[in-house]
């Protein structure tokens, strides 16, 4: 194969090598990981619009440098010596796609736009034209040249218009100039391709003789396309040599580079794999893709991760927009203004559930690892705790764009059960229209808007400049799924802050704004102590609850104080009347008959811990004084004269009399005005 190095014209603006290769932006998510996606993407692009079925299969295995380099111009003998005999290379093939279609003798730019094959092997940042489609032909590519020394292999078998078949073969490279190690060093930018020239002598064109792609295909133990084939094969040789995993947290999947690469197919693509909800919804073909002949699925070879099986029924949840189980909540996304064409239509929805270690398989026989562990997630605390909410995201072409993890995309409060993860999938509805002043910024519906803002390594949506589309959907996806919880209380169904019952084993109803500032009664109110109004109330929420024994549970709490505030947090009994403090059950059945729950060791976390266990007033911190009621130990007075909101955590031991009361604990505000600054 013949060499052709790209010129250095010093008065252009092209890029070198080193440029290039710096130009994904992710240095977070491992090279094979970046591989992965990129590939799949590209692969799923190309599908077939008649297939139902995309087939992409990884071959990972070794070769021998002695029979590639000399097909390789200029770089034989470096090849040689630097890396001589059995080296390692991984090939990914696609079937049931159109291969790199497209001119590639023409001088026109404008044709040259349009053809994928001059995109992936000349082009650098290139936009597919392909509605849906996964991203760009260039930048991402990238991913391929960091694997290893920085030659790649493109092997493609086309349907021309005419009907007939065509392969092509081409190699490239891309190295940094900057590099002691590089293979060409009379390349100044580092760049370079081999094929074979036209008769000008002057264009690299790939190699069209099957039987010459046939000695080199055979240098990997691959087989060319044959009858009515089309597909695309891009061969990487000279792998880097395989790290182990080196964070500390022992996965079995990243101790050969083979089963990396079969859990990253699972991380990034399993709302796609043999996914037939994804096909009947999309119309998009599903995937099947195998890793040196090994199908990864749970419909013919159950060998898929059951945590990515359970994360796919999500996805699908939120796809159809309905529940596919009864353990997955549904929600519709709805941003209420200026967003799309149609006003109260979602721009998306948003399905999760709540998953225990059980659920989750970590538990014998199965031993599985964390779900955040599967995730790329190694913080030991988060995975021991087993209580994040993890959200993931992706767009039509059905890779998971981030997993999302105690972000901005789930609310910071614990809303899920003490020992449950909360994992949720959010799809957006890719088709609908976007609203006018959307559109007349080019953004036609919700696909193309996401698509255009999406990083080269496609591994988050950052808003354009002037537009607040994300950050309205991450704002709306939150209150639904903190109104779903809230409901949930409502109903007597499970929630954290109804937990205080449960753990006395009795199903409460408690208020809908349970756990917040209690309003009081509508109107006006005359406040015995000089110099206090009501205003905006302080707020108060419930962390977790553990059982102890069955008259007594721990509550862990988290408060919002309000600048110079006095604040009351009281334990309520939700009656067939109303609710309930001390003071109006004494009244009511008179001081012998004991108020039937109490607050016990307490503690306040406020820089430093403090237990209070006596009944005197207990300086927090020079503006934060605590005190519990010594007639009923039902209520906390806390009386904080900041100027600015704080937050104070703490917990204490709730101790019942009696079961068949409902217990509710919520927070009562007033501001100080009038006092000396």
């Amino acid at each position: 194969m013949k060499l052709k190095m790209a010129p250095n014209d010093v008065q252009s603006m092209a890029q070198d090598g080193d440029a290039i290769l710096r130009s994904l932006q992710n240095n977070k998510l491992p090279e094979i990981d970046l591989m992965v996606r990129e590939s799949l993407q590209n692969s799923l692009d190309a599908s077939l619009e008649e297939s139902d079925i995309t087939k992409v299969d990884f071959t990972i295995n070794t070769f021998d440098s002695n029979l590639l380099s000399p097909h390789l111009e200029n770089i034989e003998q470096k090849l040689k010596e630097n890396y001589p005999g059995e080296q390692h290379f991984i090939a990914i093939s696609d079937k049931n796609t159109t291969g790199l279609t497209g001119d590639y003798i023409s001088d026109n730019q404008e044709i040259l736009n349009g053809s994928n094959f001059h995109k992936l092997v000349f082009g650098i940042g290139k936009n597919q034209s392909k509605e849906g489609a996964g991203g760009s032909w260039g930048l991402g590519k990238t991913s391929y040249f960091r694997m290893g020394i920085g030659i790649v292999f493109y092997y493609t078998r086309v349907k021309n218009q005419d009907g007939t078949f065509e392969e092509r073969l081409i190699a490239s490279l891309i190295e940094s100039p900057k590099s002691k190690n590089r293979v060409l060093p009379g390349s100044e930018r580092g760049i370079a391709w081999w094929g074979e020239y036209d008769k000008t002598g002057e264009k690299i064109l790939p190699i069209t003789n099957s039987e010459e792609i046939s000695e080199i295909l055979k240098i990997f133990n691959l087989n060319n396309y044959t009858n009515q084939e089309t597909g695309t094969t891009i061969i990487i040789p000279y792998l880097n040599k395989y790290k182990n995993n080196e964070s500390g947290l022992e996965v079995p999947w990243e101790n050969s580079r083979e089963d990396e690469v079969e859990m990253a197919i699972q991380r990034w693509y399993f709302p796609r794999i043999s996914n037939e909800i994804y096909l009947e919804e999309l119309g998009n073909s599903k995937l099947y893709c195998s890793v040196n002949g090994k199908l990864i699925s749970d419909e013919f070879a159950p060998n898929m991760e059951n945590i990515f099986v359970l994360f796919r029924e999500i996805y699908n949840s939120a796809l159809k927009g309905s529940s596919t189980n009864d353990k997955i909540i549904v929600k519709e996304v709805v941003i209420p203004r200026e967003a799309l064409k149609a006003n109260g239509k979602p721009i998306g929805h948003i399905a999760f559930s709540e998953v225990s270690r059980e659920d989750a398989g970590m538990i014998p026989p199965r031993n599985n690892h964390s779900p955040l562990a599967y995730f790329g997630i190694k913080d030991k605390n988060k995975i021991e705790n087993h209580n994040s909410k993890v959200i993931a995201y992706c767009r039509k072409p059905g890779m998971v764009v981030e997993f999302n993890v105690d972000g901005d995309w789930s609310p910071s409060e614990d809303v899920q059960k003490d020992n449950h993860m909360l994992i949720g999938c959010f799809v957006p509805c890719s088709s609908s229209e976007l609203s006018k002043m959307h559109q007349d910024k080019g953004y036609l519906n919700v696909e193309s808007y996401l698509r255009a803002i999406e990083n080269s390594d496609h591994a988050n949506w950052e808003d354009e400049h002037g537009i607040t589309l994300i950050q309205r959907t991450k704002k709306y996806l939150l209150k639904a799924i903190r109104d779903t919880y809230q409901d949930n209380n409502d109903s007597a169904r499970s929630s954290v802050t109804s937990g205080l019952s449960r753990k006395f084993g009795k199903q409460l109803m408690p208020p809908k704004n349970y756990g917040k500032a209690s309003r009081g009664k509508s109107g006006t109110r005359k406040i015995n102590n000089e110099g206090v109004t009501k205003s905006k109330r302080s707020e108060i929420d419930i962390i977790s609850t553990t059982l102890i024994d069955t008259s007594h549970v721990k509550v862990e709490f988290e408060i919002l104080l309000k600048p110079v505030s006095i604040s009351k947090v009281l334990v309520q009994i939700n009656s067939q009347d109303g609710f309930m403090d001390s003071i109006v059950w004494n009244k009511t059945f008179g001081e012998s008959n004991k108020f039937p729950f109490s607050i016990k060791e307490l503690k306040i976390e406020k820089d430093v811990e403090k237990n209070i266990n006596s009944f005197d007033e207990t300086e927090i911190t020079p503006e934060l004084t605590i005190i519990i009621n010594e007639k009923d130990q039902s209520s906390i007075h806390i009386n904080y004269e900041g100027e600015k909101s704080t937050v104070v955590k703490g917990s204490f031991i709730l101790e019942t009399q009696s079961t068949q009361y409902i217990p509710v604990l919520s927070i009562k505000s007033e501001n100080q005005v009038g006092k000396d600054n």
